[in-house]
């Protein structure tokens, strides 16, 4: 791919420029580009646009006109100028995606966090000066390769970043030729990953003749052959195993050169990390498995369990809470590339990462974790990590569904036995409801299962209807966020700070949204039972909406 300083093209865009995360809905990723512009804060909103240009418009600023504007009204007019795409920031309507697939019009959805001047100046910078932005942008790889590591993401996110950087496949290999990880990119289906196949890697690693080579920490190699680039990944003078971007189809550019040589240390890191910590795990076979020979003893065993479950950090005289996590196919059925030995050594890592010493094990189909806590009122905590190592383990497995299933606490093995129960029914509930990842706690579930146990869902739908309708009615005429706002508010307990940071917005924007809903509803949200009905009712509209 030649970058060119007169104009580009909707891919060249999204792997040199855009966000990282940024996606492309529709129209044609060829599309010529030659400048960036936003829209006007005021009437003639669309004066500014060229031909050729590249259109970056946030959601929030146009619900923040005199008269806001419908997203699908705003494409639909730059499909009638000489815009080449749209760059958009916040919620896609399916009505706005229509309009542009309608008119093969480039629609491209930037991330929440994305700041649109940035944006721009990077889109600016790729066609006056596009070596600097090369570099730049290699850099922000080796930030967001960075990241995943000191989070414990673990190697295939991190090879998924790559490769969605890259828009190539990309693998890890150890020093015998078998393939530890690999990432593949969105933008192709035909993925040349089978040069790997019928152990051919180890051909593939002679041909590289690494034998003839110098290698070292602080200077990358990198091989082009047939089939890609590659390079050997050295740690503290050892060599781990080889990294491969696969170009077969479509031939390496110079930001794949320059992508790889960033991204090596990283890796090389986490390699020797990740082989060296699964080296560990094997070891010490007692406090592997404890927690299943726990779980499938007794209730008369509990006490002599108890003093080999001190060998892995469990101390008797803290409370602990049973989280349960499951990974499962589409199907229903467990999912074969994140068994649960491959969830304990992830969860494990994450909890090293957060110096948390906590029991985790293996029983059944189940990865078993015994969160501390030091009374067993402070839940609050708990559910924090929970949710952060969710979002770990589904940035880990993409293409699995995690369930996980959290217990109330208990005091000694015999109370956590009751937990463990608790998590499991917490964790069975949640595969029934939600068809996507999700975590439930034992308290929701008993909410959810009363509900479940009315008869007429006809009544749930009134009661909905009745709380949130005038919310959802207001959303719809004028292209608000008022409910997801309501949702996000009771998620995060009516932490003000908490909220707007995950909305994305400036703490007064979450006051003054928060008063239109008391003007909207025209009811008292201080008043207990309020918040009671409009958290009910929350709840009942995602149960109905999954059916």
């Amino acid at each position: 791919m030649e970058v060119s300083s007169a104009f580009t093209d909707i891919r060249t865009l999204l792997k040199l420029a855009l966000p990282i995360g940024s996606r492309q809905f529709t129209g044609p990723s060829e599309t010529a580009v030659n400048w960036v512009c936003h829209l006007r804060a005021r009437p003639p909103i669309y004066a500014d646009i060229q031909g050729g240009d590249l259109v970056l418009l946030s959601t929030n600023t146009l619900a923040n006109y005199q008269q806001p504007l419908a997203l699908e009204a705003v494409v639909e007019e730059l499909t009638h100028t000489q815009a080449s795409a749209v760059g958009i920031q916040g919620t896609i309507t399916p009505q706005a995606k229509r309009v542009a697939s309608a008119n093969d019009f480039p629609l491209i959805a930037l991330p929440e966090r994305a700041a649109l001047p940035q944006v721009g100046r990077a889109v600016q910078r790729l066609l006056t000066n596009p070596q600097a932005q090369l570099t730049h942008r290699a850099f922000e790889l080796q930030q967001s390769l960075q990241r995943h590591a000191a989070s414990y993401r673990g190697l295939t996110t991190m090879l998924n970043a790559l490769a969605r950087m890259l828009d190539h496949p990309v693998a890890i290999l150890n020093r015998n030729g078998q393939v530890i990880s690999r990432g593949l990119p969105v933008s192709r289906e035909d993925q040349p990953l089978g040069v790997f196949d019928n152990g051919q890697g180890m051909a593939f690693i002679r041909k590289l003749n690494i034998e003839n080579r110098a290698l070292a920490e602080d200077s990358p190699v990198v091989i082009e052959g047939p089939d890609g680039l590659t390079a050997p990944l050295v740690y503290k003078n050892r060599l781990w195993g080889y990294l491969t971007v696969l170009t077969t189809n479509h031939p390496p550019d110079e930001f794949d050169l320059i992508g790889l040589k960033y991204s090596v240390p990283t890796l090389a890191q986490e390699l020797s990390r990740q082989m060296t910590s699964e080296a560990d795990v094997d070891a010490p076979a007692h406090a592997r498995d404890w927690i299943a020979d726990w779980l499938d003893s007794a209730v008369v065993d509990d006490a002599l369990m108890t003093l080999r479950a001190e060998k892995d950090c469990y101390q008797p005289e803290l409370w602990y809470a049973a989280v349960l996590f499951q990974a499962v196919l589409e199907d229903g059925h467990n999912a074969e590339t994140l068994p649960p030995d491959h969830l304990v050594k992830l969860i494990k890592a994450e909890m090293r990462q957060r110096r948390i010493h906590a029991p985790v094990g293996q029983h059944s189909d189940f990865a078993v974790l015994l969160f501390p806590l030091e009374e067993p009122q402070q839940t609050q905590r708990l559910k924090q990590v929970v949710d952060l190592l969710h979002a770990a383990l589904t940035l880990s497995a993409p293409d699995e569904t995690i369930m996980v299933g959290v217990g109330r606490p208990g005091n000694g093995l015999t109370a956590l036995r009751l937990s463990v129960e608790q998590a499991k029914q917490a964790l069975t509930l949640s595969e029934q409801l939600w068809s996507e990842s999700e975590v439930m706690f034992f308290g929701d579930s008993s909410l959810y299962e009363l509900l479940l146990g009315i008869d007429d869902p006809g009544l749930l739908a009134i009661f909905c209807d009745r709380w949130l309708s005038p919310l959802i009615e207001y959303d719809e005429r004028h292209h608000t966020d008022l409910l997801p706002t309501l949702r996000a508010y009771f998620a995060n307990n009516g932490n003000m700070a908490r909220t707007a940071h995950v909305l994305n917005i400036h703490r007064n924007t979450l006051v003054y949204r928060l008063g239109r809903i008391t003007e909207i509803i025209q009811l008292d949200m201080d008043d207990s039972n309020v918040r009671l009905n409009l958290q009910l009712a929350l709840k009942i509209q995602r149960m109905l909406a999954e059916g």
